[in-house]
């Protein structure tokens, strides 16, 4: 028992010393960990308040500046690219903005990159020259100076992305030096912060502020990740929508290709039937699998004048409907003629029938032809088995017919002008035929009555005036035939010889000084002295001369005067008509010398053809013609003629024209 009493006492010392030791541990813990929490946060506060402040001040910075080089390198191509091919320059001068802000974010980084170590400086140089030489090929390149073909602009761009590639790669690079440094910094401060919660763990108090730090840190965790989710779903989607974009812009712009080449196709001939075949075949197969035009005619119905399809066999079936009339117009065509606008029909029996194909329905666009206002016809097309028309498709197979509509629309007034041509050739071909015989036949009687001796002189008279009347006949069919060869686009026939001036201007003197005389109108010819001979078609000449002074005769009032003068001009001879009649107002002088004009300012006093036939016959002498005047001041005629110069074997011939500048 005693024993066993002294063994009870032996635990219980041993037991006490050890819980004293163990109470003095955790007490001792807890003294030396609040002396290590008041001392710890100060030492490691200061040092990772240091290290942040490097990255705040320096990193953080350069790497904005970093990333915006980054992202405005990434811009520039896209600038450049948009520039060629819409030449609008607000992109070119978007690329020099981009380029100047990162001249900024140059001067940025080579402020603070040395702060940030070797690394950064080094990736900052090659970066600077992979920029420069990369923007060097842009200005070598041409590629914002001028709109470049698009085939030169590709080839260009081409050589020179590897520089572009560089300068991106090397952003890039920059970019993880700087973050690299920032990394190193906050690596440190996260080794100072280890240590601490290495040493607040070992402390009681702080291992549950290093479990409250841990789910503090989960939870921010957790958020980056879904702030980080949520951006790269907005950044694919923006991505599909450029995607989207870019593919609308390249099939518009490929649109606008196929329709500027259609164009040219449709306005290369004026020939009708070659403009609706042609307008046919670039319906099928671009737009259609099966194609028909029709034309409305006066009543209404429709007229087949083009097929097209994608199959020969069938396409030559189709054709044998070519030049039908339609009277049963399906609904869907009857409502896009009376309203002007394409439609999209789904698959009909009745088009089906209308176009004359067999097999499935198809979809079926109805496309108007208008020009000036007026329906012209329809493009009825069926796309191929299993395509659906869309709205997109009407209005773009719209474009195409307008340009068709042009193009028949001028061929159809070609052709009508062409014929309206060929009538007023038959025409002139009866007045200038059919009737001179019965002019010659009238011509002989009077002459034969004249001489019969057996008319008293009221006949004789009255013989006079006939005789008159057809002389008059004559020359007004002489003045359609010379109109109408200055039409055909051909030079009047002349017999040209030397011409002394002075006799000439004597001769028509005599011709209109009696008809100037009942007006008491004062007509006067003049000329430089010593003028040498003019070299032309003397009848020819002075039927010019007729023409102009026979216009001042009639617009010229009693009293008034008419000037006839002819001057050297160094190797032509110069002609002028002048007179002090009313004038002719500034908006009609550039119709004077068309066929057929006669200015309102007075009644119809001939029939429009004496100064275009004037024109033909100075032109024809390799002269020229032209009028000045101005209302209330009268008008003065000019023309010129070549001189004629002597050769060695004493002929004469024309000088080389050399025209005075004063006159051209």
């Amino acid at each position: 028992m005693p024993a066993q009493q002294t063994k009870e006492r032996r635990r219980i010392w041993r037991i006490g010393p050890e819980s004293s030791w163990k109470a003095l541990l955790p007490v001792t813990f807890v003294i030396t960990s609040l002396l290590a929490l008041a001392a710890l946060p100060v030492v490691v506060s200061k040092r990772t308040s240091r290290m942040r402040a490097e990255i705040t001040s320096l990193a953080e910075p350069a790497r904005r500046a970093a990333n915006e080089i980054q992202l405005d390198l990434s811009a520039e191509l896209d600038k450049v690219i948009a520039f060629q091919v819409t030449g609008q320059p607000q992109f070119r001068d978007d690329y020099v903005m981009l380029v100047n802000q990162q001249r900024a974010d140059y001067t940025i980084l080579q402020k603070l990159g040395p702060q940030l170590g070797p690394e950064v400086k080094t990736a900052l140089e090659a970066l600077i020259n992979d920029t420069q030489r990369w923007h060097a090929s842009v200005t070598s390149g041409e590629f914002l100076s001028r709109q470049l073909p698009s085939e030169v602009y590709m080839t260009r761009l081409f050589e020179r992305h590897p520089s572009y590639d560089r300068a991106l790669n090397t952003a890039s690079l920059l970019e993880t030096a700087i973050q690299n440094a920032a990394n190193d910094r906050l690596a440190r401060i996260h080794n100072a912060e280890r240590l601490n919660t290495v040493s607040s763990v070992i402390l009681s108090l702080l291992a549950l502020i290093s479990a409250l730090l841990v789910v503090e840190l989960g939870r921010q965790m957790l958020l980056l990740a879904r702030e980080a989710t949520r951006r790269r779903k907005e950044a694919e989607r923006e991505a599909g929508d450029a995607r989207i974009a870019r593919t609308t812009a390249e099939t518009e712009e490929r649109r606008a290709a196929f329709l500027a080449n259609a164009a040219q196709e449709l306005t290369a001939s004026l020939d009708f039937a070659r403009a609706v075949a042609t307008l046919s075949r670039l319906v099928v197969p671009n737009l259609a699998e099966v194609c028909v035009i029709d034309l409305v005619e006066e009543g209404g119905s429709l007229r087949r004048v083009a097929a097209a399809h994608s199959d020969e066999p069938q396409e030559r079936e189709m054709q044998e409907t070519l030049g039908i009339e339609i009277r049963r117009i399906p609904e869907a065509v009857a409502m896009v003629i009376r309203e002007h606008e394409p439609r999209v029909s789904g698959p009909s029996e009745q088009l089906t029938a209308f176009l004359a194909i067999g097999g499935a329905k198809r979809s079926v666009m109805v496309i108007p032809l208008v020009s000036r206002g007026e329906i012209l016809g329809v493009i009825t097309a069926a796309a191929p088995e299993g395509k659906v028309f869309t709205r997109e498709d009407a209005l773009f197979a719209a474009e195409l017919a307008r340009n068709g509509s042009l193009a028949i629309d001028n061929a159809r007034l070609y052709f009508e002008s062409q014929q309206a041509v060929r009538a007023r050739e038959e025409v002139l071909a009866i007045v200038s035929h059919d009737l001179r015989n019965p002019l010659n036949a009238v011509n002989l009687a009077a002459s034969l009555m004249k001489t019969s001796g057996r008319l008293d002189r009221e006949d004789q008279e009255q013989l006079e005036i006939i005789d008159i009347s057809v002389q008059r006949m004559r020359r007004l069919i002489e003045d359609l035939l010379d109109v109408t060869r200055l039409e055909g686009g051909k030079r009047l026939p002349i017999e040209p010889e030397p011409i002394e001036v002075e006799p000439l201007l004597r001769e028509t003197y005599e011709l209109f000084k009696v008809q100037a005389a009942p007006s008491s109108i004062t007509l006067r010819c003049e000329s430089e002295p010593g003028l040498p001979p003019l070299f032309g078609d003397r009848h020819r000449v002075l039927q010019v001369l007729s023409n102009l002074v026979g216009n001042a005769l009639k617009f010229t009032e009693g009293g008034g005067t008419i000037a006839i003068r002819a001057d050297r001009r160094n190797a032509m001879i110069q002609f002028s008509v002048s007179d002090t009649g009313p004038g002719i107002a500034k908006e009609h002088l550039k119709d004077i010398f068309s066929p057929y004009w006669q200015a309102k300012r007075t009644e119809r006093l001939g029939a429009g053809l004496g100064l275009p036939i004037a024109k033909g016959i100075v032109e024809s002498h390799g002269g020229r013609i032209w009028v000045e005047s101005e209302p209330g001041r009268g008008t003065t005629f000019y023309f010129t003629l070549p001189v004629a110069q002597e050769k060695r074997d004493g002929s004469l011939n024309p000088e080389p024209r050399e025209e005075s500048r004063a006159h051209r």
